[in-house]
């Protein structure tokens, strides 16, 4: 572990902190357990292989709807764990193995499971889920083998995909020529053997790619769709944190990390103002805040235990 120069000088300071707050701080690390069942002619090594990157997909699932604001239809979910069942590796940083029993009919494993938060927010922003995670958005979709044929295996396969990707868009398909005012159109030919092209012509703007396969060209022309409507920042109304009680700066340094950890209900977190009154030291953030009820949970487990106030200025009741 590296510490920073005032850790340092503070490591007594700061492995109690650890300890006292562990029941009121989000943990680091997604702790997960996982049963997966044997299969004939697969070797230990490679059902534990699988089983880990089952514990992967629940892991990056699970830390999902803590950051999503809203709850999400059994359908996206159910397609976003299929996603990360298959793309895991950018969203996770390491791994701890807690314990792995083998038994006649499978392995059950749990470990503990770092997640890049920060990646995994950015592809669920991208995906839509901060603008759309309880409504759907309006497109008639066109995909178009070109002068290409697929036999009735592959085209079911590419017709499953295609669902899945509007389930986890959130894209409702309209059918072509119906007059829908609000109806963005999407269309992905296959232009080479692994070459598709795209367009996606909205209200908001239009825009073309490429790619080596449908899902390819379809996850980057969304991801500029939902670039545009930006309705992430209404749902994630801008307050300000305000917190007075301390004896010295030092603690503000320590609660404003401890602050940008609490990902699950705040993000853009930036430390305003530090005042030094006679009696006390208060300090101010501002952030946006995607979960009031959860900001609260943590601050009240955090802050009146260790003599420190709080009042969020700018927040509405109904968020």
């Amino acid at each position: 572990m590296i510490f920073s120069k005032y850790i340092k000088k503070s490591i007594f300071v700061f492995c109690a902190l650890i300890i006292t707050t562990a029941l009121a701080v989000p943990a680091g690390a997604v702790k997960v357990q996982v049963f997966k069942a044997g299969e004939e002619g697969v070797s230990t090594k490679d059902l534990r292989t699988e089983a880990v990157a089952q514990a992967f997909a629940q892991a990056l699932l699970a830390e999902s709807v803590r950051m999503i604001p809203v709850t999400v239809s059994a359908d996206r979910s159910d397609a976003l764990k299929s996603m990360f069942s298959n793309n895991y590796e950018s969203f996770i940083s390491g791994y701890k193995d807690m314990d792995v029993k083998y038994h006649d009919d499978g392995v059950t494993i749990r470990i503990d499971v770092n997640v890049n938060r920060a990646a995994l927010r950015d592809s669920l922003r991208n995906m839509g889920f901060f603008a759309s995670a309880d409504k759907v958005v309006k497109s008639a979709v066109v995909i178009s083998n070109g002068t290409y044929k697929l036999n009735a295996k592959d085209q079911a396969a590419r017709d499953a995909k295609v669902k899945e990707l509007k389930s986890l868009y959130a894209v409702q398909d309209v059918a072509p020529g119906t007059v829908d005012p609000l109806a963005s159109t999407l269309k992905i030919t296959q232009v080479g053997k692994k070459s598709f092209s795209g367009s996606l012509d909205s209200s908001n703007g239009n825009w073309q790619s490429a790619g080596n396969s449908v899902e390819s060209v379809w996850g980057r022309l969304w991801t500029k769709y939902y670039e545009s409507v930006r309705t992430d920042d209404t749902m994630n109304p801008k307050a300000v944190l305000v917190v007075n009680g301390w004896f010295n700066s030092d603690g503000v340094r320590e609660f404003g990390r401890l602050l940008k950890s609490w990902d699950s209900a705040v993000q853009e977190v930036q430390l305003l103002d530090v005042e030094m009154k006679p009696t006390a030291v208060s300090a101010s953030w501002s952030l946006d805040v995607s979960d009031q009820w959860v900001l609260k949970s943590y601050l009240n487990d955090f802050l009146p235990p260790r003599g420190l106030s709080y009042r969020i200025d700018g927040l509405s009741e109904e968020k």
